[in-house]
């Protein structure tokens, strides 16, 4: 009963409890990711690729998840264990119950990403899961410190992102993120960020520890 409640919550679109768009997600979900916890991804988290970023919030109240995708290497990882990476975290922030009701947001750090860390497979993946393939409504999806040349890489994107999704998209220096986050937001943002004060090594433990306590 509560996963229905979230795919009806989640639909995709602007409204929710839109059956026809709910129905649509519930017959591509992968019922795999029902099995996902810490434990068996204990690996892939501790790698400090993505994860929920605690305290954290959008300027509209939205909590964020966070993600190095410089960290991210197409030729050593699975698209499998990354998208997996993506649902797990974006799943357990949404058992709370305004965040599922509500949304949440996401930072991608583009700080030394190089095209060894793209993959088209991995990419058009990413983005369906961002846009509805699992019970979740992201508001926001800032793409920061990009480098030079990620026009290429944007002009892939583009055309795998729904017109009212781009909406919610914003590629920006790292200057411009106190723009689309709360004030505040130094304390939590990753200390990998040039404005951050979180301990990132921390954030992920202790993510990983609560977890693994709540699911044992």
């Amino acid at each position: 009963d509560e996963m229905i409640l979230r795919f009806a919550r989640c639909s995709p679109g602007k409204d929710k409890f839109n059956f026809h768009a709910s129905w649509k997600v519930m017959k591509k979900y992968d019922r795999r990711y029902l099995d996902l916890t810490a434990e068996k991804m204990e690996q892939q988290l501790l790698s400090k690729t993505l994860f929920p970023a605690p305290g954290l919030k959008t300027s509209e109240g939205h909590d964020v998840f966070y993600m190095r995708p410089g960290r991210y290497f197409p030729s050593k990882t699975s698209t499998e264990e990354i998208i997996d990476n993506l649902v797990y975290c974006m799943q357990t922030m949404c058992e709370q119950e305004k965040l599922c009701t509500e949304g949440i947001g996401f930072i991608a750090n583009m700080d030394d990403w190089h095209m060894n860390n793209f993959g088209f497979s991995y990419c058009h993946n990413f983005m369906m899961v961002l846009q509805g393939r699992v019970p979740v409504r992201v508001r926001m999806f800032l793409i920061v410190n990009p480098p030079s040349w990620f026009g290429k890489i944007w002009s892939i994107m583009k055309p795998m992102l729904a017109p009212d999704f781009r909406k919610k998209v914003h590629v920006i220096p790292e200057a411009k993120v106190e723009k689309y986050l709360a004030p505040g937001f130094q304390t939590y943002l990753p200390d990998e960020c040039e404005h951050g004060k979180a301990d990132t090594q921390g954030i992920v433990k202790d993510f990983v520890t609560y977890r693994k306590k709540i699911e044992g």
